[in-house]
């Protein structure tokens, strides 16, 4: 691989001091003068229809600016009543007849003073029919399920059955359903052909519950609304773009009227796209022509944000007596609450894998539950879970070694190096030789994904003292611009320390896509390395004019232009950026645009060492192994902070993190205090393998790094505890209470005391 004297260097990120220091600024600390503070009213009922509303008593309370229910907004927009508010998918901006989960909206205040808003959310008056709630995808599907949603639908299955509260939005082409990768076979020709290879068939059910992104700064937004109309808010978002689209298209604002300015962001995991209380800041701001502040506390975060789905997923996979899968089939139901969005990932049971016969139907569910978005590689820690756990399973019935049944069959090809990743994070965890305790025991998986592209752009220019520029709409989560300026720097031959990462807002920058998916350093690194190559060509032509030389015999390399094979023959990228202002065309500026073009499916292998106490049902892990197919690491540090980062998350999700609803629809642990994430002591030393097998099309290779690290996570967690229990949990998380129930149902059905 090609030595270079920027890319692949472990240097700080851009931001460092910003953050360190606290010089930062999140949108938590803006204060515009006469700004309000936002407030919602929220349903006390999981599911109840809403016979009336009087708001009358908390306009009437001084200091109150605005009050907005669903009825009061027909006079505020030109929209028809029908018409969907677009980051709520199947709902209104609030209930207005019935609720749908524990939580909903049902009005938005604009105060003063936080207090002033909280006595007048008190004093609206709303009075309730409650209705029976539905909460388990299993219990919403049968018959005689509340309904949800009146245009849900209600699904027949090839052997008769039917499935009710079928979310109406839905991916695939069958319209209520998911079927994968073309495999257009019914049930029983996929039984009647497809299993008859098979000596031993396996079927299990695994059910994975929701989690929370759990960022750390939560959602916020502030409004402006001037005189003319145009409006401007700042928010903690992953993309201003998103943001200022979701706007336009839910209020009827001309995306000319809306800048949105992307502040430092808290965290996002991908529940930070299209903007959670964007759209309220501006109908509240609207209405008091005042700046409003909207932001959640964290009770409300549990209640009404975005969580990843949960799913209940049956997998039936037939083997051969060598390891060799021959067949796999899954039936999936997601949970995704009043609205859709999940079942789409099941096709990621396949993995990794060379499986000749693949099927799965899916279905998006709806319940009594807020609607689910994206969580770090959506769909792929649950759909990973149910595939890894049952290989494990299969591995162990055979008598076969797991990393050796996943070797036989993982696809090989070009750009692919799941092998490499597999055989070397073997080899760092000792996982040939490994030994153990007592209660203790080790676990192994797969996880996969291929970043996606996006529309990014960047402009790139050269100044006076050979420093270089780099502007563009980026919204930097996890050192996206350390890893820009980085590939800047490699092009244009200067220092890392000499490159400057400017961002715009809406108004300034050349449109880009939003960060997530993995695609920001693809898609956005393409963009500053084209646009990097235009002012290196620029750099090259005139520094030939002034060395005499042609420009296929230049170098560029510590700020300098030089003859090759004579160093002395120089010219520096100061004199030239100098020149290049005073000459006719004027200033070095290059401009670099980039599209979607296709990666390379990457994979990230996990190795876990655990200590189960048998009694209690806690697990420690001593040891975590973590491997992946970066394709480049522009900057090795800060993609061994996504891997550690993904980790931990899967370390949470796989032992407690889990969203508790009582049979009634209500949320039963809103609160850091009962949701419970991994500290520093849950987490043991992590040892990042990394694996370069480039993709042709990122820069200097680059993959998407993002989200591969926590898809394994959950199934590592079970493996490693039924290898130091012998019980298999197919229930995710698996919580201390959870496993000791395991452990006793197993130890009564052989027969010992409980």
């Amino acid at each position: 691989m090609a030595e270079f004297a920027v890319v692949g260097k472990r240097v700080p990120r851009v931001d460092a001091v910003e953050k360190v220091t606290g010089r930062a600024r999140y949108t938590a600390d803006l204060h515009l003068p006469g700004m309000l503070i936002g407030m919602f009213l929220r349903s006390p009922y999981a599911h109840a229809r809403i016979l009336s509303i009087d708001t009358s008593e908390a306009e009437k309370l001084p200091g109150v600016h605005a009050v907005i229910t669903q009825k009061s907004l027909a006079d505020m927009l030109m929209v028809t009543e029908d018409e969907v508010h677009g980051t709520r998918r199947v709902q209104k901006f609030f209930a207005d007849e019935k609720v749908r989960y524990y939580g909903e909206k049902i009005a938005a205040v604009a105060a003063e003073t936080r207090e002033i808003a909280e006595e007048a959310i008190a004093r609206i008056k709303v009075e309730y029919e409650p209705l029976p709630a539905v909460v388990d995808v299993r219990d919403a599907v049968k018959e005689g399920a509340p309904i949800i949603n009146e245009d849900s639908k209600v699904v027949t299955l090839p052997d008769g059955r039917k499935l009710y509260n079928v979310a109406a939005e839905v991916h695939g082409a069958e319209g209520a359903f998911v079927r994968a990768e073309g495999d257009t076979r019914t049930d029983e020709e996929i039984e009647r052909e497809a299993f008859k290879d098979a000596d031993l068939i396996f079927e299990n059910t695994y059910i994975i519950h929701r989690a929370h992104q759990s960022y750390i700064e939560p959602q916020i937004a502030i409004a402006d609304v001037d005189p003319t109309g145009k409006v401007t808010v700042w928010t903690s978002t992953q993309g201003h773009f998103a943001v200022r689209s979701n706007l336009a298209k839910s209020l009827n604002i001309p995306l000319s009227k809306i800048n949105v300015i992307g502040m430092t962001i808290g965290g996002g995991f991908g529940a930070k796209f299209g903007g959670i209380v964007d759209t309220y800041a501006v109908l509240l701001a609207m209405k008091a022509k005042r700046p409003v502040k909207v932001a959640y506390t964290r009770r409300e975060e549990f209640l009404d944000a975005t969580p990843a789905p949960g799913a209940v997923i049956t997998v039936k996979t037939g083997v051969k007596r060598d390891g060799t899968i021959v067949a796999r089939k899954a039936f999936a139901l997601w949970d995704t609450g009043v609205a859709s969005g999940g079942s789409y990932a099941t096709r990621r049971l396949k993995g990794v894998y060379n499986i000749p016969n693949f099927k799965f139907d899916s279905y998006d569910i709806n319940t009594n539950k807020p609607k689910p978005g994206a969580y770090r590689a959506p769909g792929a820690p649950q759909a990973s879970f149910a595939s890894e756990v049952q290989l494990d399973e299969i591995a162990h019935a055979l008598g076969m070694d797991p990393a050796e049944l996943r070797l036989k069959n993982m696809r090989e090809g070009d750009q692919l190096a799941f092998k490499e990743v597999l055989r070397k994070t073997c080899d760092a965890a000792g996982w040939w030789t490994r030994t153990k305790g007592p209660n203790e025991g080790w676990g192994l998986a797969c996880g996969e994904w291929t970043n996606g592209a996006g529309p990014a752009s960047a402009v790139v220019s050269l100044h006076e003292d050979g420093s270089v520029h780099v502007f563009y709409g980026l919204m930097d989560l996890t050192g996206t611009d350390t890893a820009c300026a980085q590939i800047a720097a490699e092009v244009l031959g200067v220092p890392y320390e000499k490159v400057r990462i400017v961002r715009g807002d809406t108004d300034s920058a050349p449109y880009g896509t939003a960060s997530g998916g993995s695609v920001v350093t693809f898609s956005y690194g393409n963009a500053v390395k084209r646009a990097a190559e235009e002012v290196r060509k620029r750099v090259l032509e005139m520094a030939a004019e002034a060395l005499e030389a042609n420009p296929d015999d230049l170098e560029i390399a510590n700020e300098k232009v030089f003859v090759r094979g004579n160093p002395d023959s120089a010219i520096t990228l100061a004199q030239i950026a100098q020149s290049a202002v005073r000459s006719t065309s004027g200033p070095i500026v290059g401009h670099g645009s980039f599209a979607n073009e296709p990666s390379a499916q990457t994979v990230a292998v996990q190795i876990a060492k655990v200590r189960v106490d048998p009694e209690t049902g806690n697990v420690q892990v001593l040891a975590y192994w973590n491997g992946l197919d970066c394709g480049k690491a522009i900057n090795p540090m800060a993609v061994e902070g996504q891997m550690e980062g993904g980790v931990v998350q899967g370390i949470g999700w796989g032992l407690f993190e889990h969203m508790l609803y009582a049979p009634d629809g209500r949320m039963l642990n809103p609160g850091l205090l009962d949701y419970r994430l991994p500290t520093a002591l849950d987490v043991p030393k992590i040892e990042s393998i990394l694996v370069e097998e480039p993709t042709r099309h990122g820069p200097f290779g680059v993959k998407g790094v993002g989200e591969p690290p926590i898809t394994p996570g959950l199934a590592v967690m079970s493996n490693a505890i039924f290898d130091a229990t012998g019980v298999r949990v197919r229930e995710a998380p698996i919580t201390p209470e959870r496993l000791v129930m395991a452990i006793l149902a197993q130890q009564r059905g052989n027969g010992k005391a409980d």
